[in-house]
Formats: C-alpha cells, structure tokens, sequence
C-alpha cells in the first residue's frame, strides 16, 4: 500500500484494533465468555470489521493489477500463491495472513525495539561500544544486544504446550492431552545458565551463542514463532540504523517497569527517549 490516505486509515483502524485487544480488561470477559463469544461483543466486532473492510479492499485492488509478476511485496506474493493443488489463495485466507502480519508481527517487533533502546539508554557504555562496532562496520555486538534484551525482557514471558505423549518433567509424570507452560522468564533468569542473570551483558553472547532450550523469546521446537528470523532481521536494520545516525539519552532518569499489556510485556513508560 502506498503513502497516503488509504495507508493513515488502515493503520488508524489497526491501532483503534490493538488498543482494545491488547487491554488487559478484556482477559476477565474472555476467561469469562470464552474467546470466540467475545468476538462477537458489539466494540471488538466493529473494529474487526473496520479492519476487514480495508484489508479486503487492498486484496481486491490487487487481484485486478496488471503487473503482478513484477511485484515483490508481500500482498502480491499472497495473490500469487497456489495451494498444492494450484487453487489461488482466498481472500479469507489472506485476510488471515495480513493481519497476522500487521498485529501479530508489528507489535511484538516494535516492543522489542523499544526494550533494546530503553536498556541502551541505562547502559551508555554499552551503547558507546555499540555505536562504535557499528561504525566500523561490524554487527557482533549489535546481534548480541539484541539477544541480551530478548533474554531480559522477552515479550511474551511463557509459553503453552499441549501434549500429545505422556512425558516426565522434573519427576513428574504428565499424561497426554495436559498443557504445560514453560516460563520463558525463568528460564532466561537462570543463574546456572547466565551468571548475573538481571545485569544487561551483551557480551555474554559474544562467545557463546544462545542455547536451544536456554533461550526461548520466541518459543521452541515445531511451534516456534515463524517470523522469529524476519524480527531480528528487522530489529537489526532498525537499530544499527537509528544508532548510527542519532544520538539517543533517556526522557525519563529512572528504569522502565514492565507492564503487562495482555499477553506482551511492555515498557510502562513506552521508552520514551530524546534524540539528538
């Protein structure tokens, strides 16, 4: 989609969208009503249909544009997809797929974007060190700090797994079909695993790379998270960018707490930073 009105709607109708099902106010009535009753309770119905209205509006557009195959964004790959069979995506399906996309893929990114900075900010030696590699050409430091900062604040902080084989944990005994929850917090707080486990180390992951079941951000096995690779690719660009060409100290002198924001974690504050 281009610049313009068209662009300021649809993300004006997204935003509208996120505020409310990211409130944690909504958890009670879902845990109350269930998930797929409260899609259907008056203000979340007429943002979703807000959101739709636009979404399938671009989908409709660009199934009639003349010049498919010489486009490489993400819409017109969607509208040129085949299923085994050869049948074309339909538009539900990639209605499914954007939105994925937009909500899923943006908020979770942005947030993390906004960790690293504010943990830069609190640590302007690292973010010296950082800016330095930076400009030399290098990206070491850069991949590690943002491992450090998915490690200290994750932005989904556990997981759920529901098993398909009975399975013992611990000295426990689980039977199929019990969900477990793995807390990706814990785990990235382990002492054994990351010594000064609650201290900002980019360093620590200079050496020695994250571990596979030691460092879960984005879940593991099977069901880790698909755009995991795509979010640090994106993170990576985003930083190196904003550190070379700014200067960046804090708006506020004292720590972000987190806040739960539904099921992320964000900055209570939104990491709110001056640039110069």
């Amino acid at each position: 989609m281009r610049k313009g009105e068209r662009l300021s709607e649809l993300r004006d109708a997204l935003r509208n969208f996120l505020d409310l099902t990211t409130d944690p106010r909504l958890l009670l009535p879902v845990l109350l009503i269930g998930p797929s009753r409260v899609r259907g309770l008056g203000p979340l119905r007429r943002r979703i249909e807000r959101v739709d209205r636009l979404i399938y509006r671009e989908i409709a557009e660009r199934r009639r544009a003349g010049d498919l195959e010489q486009r490489d964004d993400i819409l017109s790959l969607l509208v040129g997809a085949r299923h085994e069979d050869g049948s074309p995506m339909r538009d539900d399906e990639m209605r499914d797929e954007l939105l994925t996309l937009l909500v899923a893929g943006h908020e979770t990114t942005a947030t993390s974007l906004a960790w690293v900075v504010e943990r830069l900010c609190r640590h302007p030696r690292k973010l010296d060190r950082l800016r330095a590699e930076i400009e030399a050409g290098g990206d070491e430091y850069l991949t590690a700090t943002i491992q450090e900062t998915l490690r200290l604040r994750p932005v989904i902080s556990i997981v759920l797994r529901r098993l398909t084989q009975p399975v013992e944990i611990g000295g426990y005994e689980l039977p199929a079909g019990v969900s477990v929850a793995p807390s990706v917090y814990l785990v990235h707080r382990n002492p054994e695993v990351y010594p000064d486990p609650d201290s900002f180390k980019p360093e620590r992951f200079l050496d020695e790379p994250p571990g596979t079941y030691t460092w879960i951000p984005f879940g593991g096995g099977v069901r880790r998270c698909l755009g995991a690779a795509f979010a640090q690719f994106e993170m990576t660009v985003v930083l190196r960018e904003l550190v070379r060409r700014r200067q960046i100290r804090p708006a506020n002198p004292a720590p972000e707490r987190i806040y739960r924001r539904a099921i992320t974690e964000t900055p209570r504050g939104n990491a709110e930073v001056v640039l110069g």
